[in-house]
């Protein structure tokens, strides 16, 4: 079976022959060399020109030649060319790269990307005794130029200036070295060890559009203009919302699951991510979606805005990914990456143009570091966050938003809090409220919190009212099923816990809360709403019976925020 080409050059030997034979069938060559075999040429040739009239270039000038080169070096567009010299058989392997990407239409030619446009340059680059420079070549790469060397390989003989620009000979082929976009591409080989997954998920990204400055004019066809090399610029979405790890330009670490890890940890965030059937085909897309983006998205490291003033590369004692937020510390940083358990420990990197590729077959991204698991909050006060207890006799309890001293605004979230309290005086009645709880993920455990604020956030006014301790009862309703509605019969998760009011009394209504619901054995909630603006979990809070509170108590909730608090590692421990 043929496998198709990625990035590097793989050639039969049918196909090297083939490409040799064109080499020692090119006519007429002795015309064109120099007496002493010295890189002779004409200030009023082409590049083209000048350049096939050096012996020691004819294997390059070949490999041109076939690959559509000779009229873009013909033309009157200026470029500087570093002609290597090489072998005839090196020839033979670019030119059987060139035929096969063209044969497979594989994307980005390499004899075209990594060779010839690695030792061509837009414009026209003079050298002088105090070059020290680099020169962006037409692939994209920033190659070093001194007086006497490019890329390493000695200059040879004299700059030979020409029609269309300048022309420099170099004693072997410049090595290209791939960015990491460009590495994860070779690596996609197939196989359990590959790259394929990353790249196939990377590229559903990519995009390309004409580079109209880079790319060589050929005429005008039709009222639009052909074009003798297409030069593309690629871009890629998920690159620029994560790390540019396809420019030349940034310093980026990343890392990545092999093939066989990739599908073992998706399998396992397809859990997270189980939407309810209303969601039609949409939910299946988001499943699949959600689940590969939360296993690439803390992969990014930008090396060069790493925190702290002393970072070190070669040991550091944390890497935050580029996803990171000093106002939620715990997310996306990683303490002692290279140490054991650290993310990065025992992996290798491959050096790239523009940063490291870390590829592992053994994923020890912790799951409470993403951003996926952070706690949300949800401000009780606003009202798009709570509604009233349906129940079957009147009605009376009132929810009232509150605004702290500004004293004292601090203290609370937002600086408000919903005040829930019964009026009734003829019925022995609870204050309750229904906190909507959104973005959940489905079989993962939560801890669910209750912050109280206390009266005194009022003012002083309020020590008397403060004085007075609270209870709370909570129970949960869910989704039960991805087909179902609301479970009729909440679970009760806590009655009567008491709350300090003379304090910012943070209440845990429920720790690592698993859904009770028959045929179910997961972890968490059968449903997610993770993406959707409707909240499927609902927390009722219950005050005491208002009529006779036992004495040193009242029946009124200040309630500030709900925390709905992921837990993962409770997941992990029982795996």
């Amino acid at each position: 079976m043929k496998m198709k080409l990625k990035y590097g050059i793989r050639t039969g030997l049918a196909a090297v022959a083939a490409a040799v034979s064109v080499i020692c069938c090119t006519d007429t060559w002795d015309e064109h060399y120099g007496a002493d075999g010295s890189l002779a040429g004409s200030a009023g040739a082409t590049l083209w020109d000048n350049l096939r009239q050096d012996e020691a270039l004819r294997p390059f000038a070949t490999v041109l030649d076939s690959c559509g080169y000779a009229p873009v070096l013909n033309g009157s567009q200026v470029f500087s060319v570093w002609a290597p010299q090489i072998t005839e058989q090196e020839a033979a392997g670019w030119i059987a790269a060139y035929q096969e990407a063209r044969a497979g239409n594989d994307g980005e030619n390499p004899a075209l990307h990594e060779f010839i446009r690695n030792h061509i340059a837009l414009f026209n680059h003079q050298v002088w005794e105090q070059t020290d420079d680099t020169v962006r070549m037409m692939n994209g790469k920033r190659i070093a130029l001194t007086s006497s060397s490019f890329g390493g390989e000695a200059m040879l003989g004299d700059k030979v200036p020409s029609s269309n620009g300048m022309l420099y000979k170099v004693a072997g082929t410049v090595p290209f070295y791939p960015n990491i976009w460009e590495q994860v591409r070779r690596e996609a080989t197939g196989g359990s060890d590959g790259l394929d997954s990353v790249e196939a998920f990377f590229r559903n990204w990519a995009y390309e559009v004409l580079d109209e400055g880079a790319s060589v004019p050929g005429g005008i066809k039709d009222g639009k203009t052909e074009y003798l090399d297409s030069v593309m610029i690629s871009y890629n979405t998920f690159f620029n919302s994560y790390g540019r790890i396809d420019s030349e330009d940034s310093l980026y670490w990343l890392l990545v699951p092999t093939n066989a890890e990739w599908e073992k940890i998706v399998e396992r965030n397809r859990s997270f991510f189980v939407h309810h059937n209303d969601r039609l085909e949409a939910g299946d897309s988001l499943q699949d979606l959600y689940s590969k983006y939360m296993l690439l998205e803390a992969s990014f490291f930008n090396a060069r805005t790493q925190p702290g003033r002393n970072w070190n590369a070669e040991n550091p004692d944390s890497i935050c990914s580029t996803m990171y937020d000093a106002r939620n510390y715990g997310y996306n940083c990683f303490e002692r990456p290279f140490d054991e358990g650290g993310v990065l420990q025992g992996l290798t990197p491959v050096e790239c143009s523009n940063g490291r590729l870390y590829k592992t077959a053994e994923w020890n991204v912790p799951l409470e570091k993403s951003s996926y698991m952070q706690t949300v909050k949800i401000e009780a006060e606003n009202e798009q966050n709570w509604e009233y207890v349906n129940t079957t006799t009147s009605n009376t309890v009132v929810a009232t938003r509150m605004k702290a001293d500004a004293a004292y605004a601090g203290l609370v979230s937002g600086g408000e809090f919903l005040w829930v309290e019964d009026n009734n005086t003829r019925y022995n009645k609870r204050a309750q409220i229904i906190i909507k709880l959104p973005g959940n993920l489905s079989g993962c455990p939560y801890d669910i919190k209750v912050v109280f604020a206390s009266p005194l956030v009022l003012g002083a006014d309020y020590l008397e009212e403060a004085m007075l301790k609270r209870r709370v009862t909570a129970s949960v309703n869910y989704h039960q099923s991805v087909s179902g509605g609301f479970k009729t019969t909440a679970d009760n998760v806590c009655t009567n816990e008491e709350i300090d009011a003379m304090l910012m009394d943070t209440v845990t209504v429920a720790e690592g809360f698993n859904a009770r619901v028959s045929g179910y054995s997961g972890y968490g909630f059968p449903v997610c709403a993770y993406g959707e603006e409707e909240a499927r979990v609902q927390l009722t809070l219950q005050g005491i019976l208002g009529a006779n509170p036992p004495k040193g108590y009242a029946s009124p909730l200040l309630i500030d925020c709900v925390l709905f608090v992921p837990r993962p590692d409770l997941i992990e421990e029982n795996d």
